[in-house]
């Protein structure tokens, strides 16, 4: 039976956190493992394990028993051997999965989402380069760990700061799809659509190229997207979520990627598999995530209907 959604007059209601995820920031659970055991391998993993704890990027799992380690073996495109599958299958209390080896001169890194069972990034160096390496690794992470906060956090209150009108629970496949939203207060407004199962990258609504300022006084209304941008239904079925965040200060921090004909922007590269990460660490990545956790959301769910 089709999920319905519950609306008071033309206002969507708000699907707001429960106070136990109010005050802390959602962070992976990492195991960080060598799958080599030379000298280089040991210390890079080392290393890593080191900065994503102390820095708070992640929650770094104890060291995985001998029954746990099981086979790491990967193709090209990052799916997993079926061996490879049974060893994935074990680590019921791992998010993410980081392996680290040295060969032939090399340090390669790879990031393994454990869920679904994929390489999400891949990326080698020579060894006299691995400092470069994990700082390219970290900055991959932060962003994964923004689009984490973006999809799994907000903080509760008893005064909805945002309201939301006209915007329907399905759509058919290619229907456009717009919707007014309104502030309670003056507010920056951030509108991030979420894909399905988190497959897919987050892309921010708005502002985008066209609505390019997200400041909303109290009381006024802002269609999203306006005339000039059409924003459709994707063309398979598929059920996404959408989370409006309402903040007093501008994310300042945000790194967008977007051509000049795109209407939206996106907020994270497409996983790096196989070549150098070419992307800078978010400096203030932290802050940011800060910012979006403590941010009032609401968030609806639409389903996307064959045609």
């Amino acid at each position: 039976m089709m999920k319905h959604f519950l609306i008071l007059s033309s206002i969507i209601s708000l699907s707001l956190f429960s106070s136990d995820k109010v005050g802390r920031l959602p962070v992976y659970r990492i195991a960080v493992e060598a799958t080599s055991s030379s000298k280089e391998a040991i210390t890079i993993r080392d290393f890593i394990r080191e900065k994503i704890q102390s820095t708070g990027r992640g929650l770094v799992t104890p060291t995985l028993k001998e029954s746990e380690l099981g086979v790491w073996e990967f193709d090209k495109e990052g799916n997993p051997s079926e061996k490879t599958i049974i060893s994935l299958e074990r680590l019921t209390s791992t998010d993410k999965l980081l392996l680290v080896s040295t060969e032939d001169g090399q340090a390669v890194i790879s990031f393994v989402d454990v869920l679904h069972k994929k390489v999400e990034y891949r990326t080698s160096l020579p060894d006299s380069l691995s400092k470069t390496l994990v700082s390219d690794f970290l900055g991959f992470l932060d962003k994964k760990n923004i689009y984490l906060a973006l999809s799994e956090t907000g903080s509760g209150s008893p005064n909805a700061q945002l309201r939301i009108n006209s915007l329907k629970s399905t759509y058919i496949a290619g229907e456009p799809i717009r919707f007014e939203i309104e502030s309670a207060e003056d507010n920056y407004v951030y509108v991030v659509l979420i894909p399905e199962n988190q497959k897919g990258e987050p892309v921010l609504l708005f502002p985008n190229q066209f609505q390019n300022d997200n400041f909303i006084r109290k009381g006024d209304r802002v269609t999203i997207p306006d005339k000039r941008i059409s924003f459709k239904a994707s063309s398979t079925p598929s059920k996404d979520r959408i989370r409006a965040f309402a903040s007093r200060e501008e994310w300042k921090e945000f790194q967008l990627r977007g051509k000049k004909e795109d209407s939206f922007y996106r907020l994270l590269p497409p996983a790096v598999t196989g070549t150098k990460a070419s992307i800078k660490p978010m400096v203030a990545s932290n802050t940011l995530t800060a910012s979006i956790e403590q941010s009032p959301v609401m968030e609806w769910e639409y389903q996307i209907l064959s045609r």
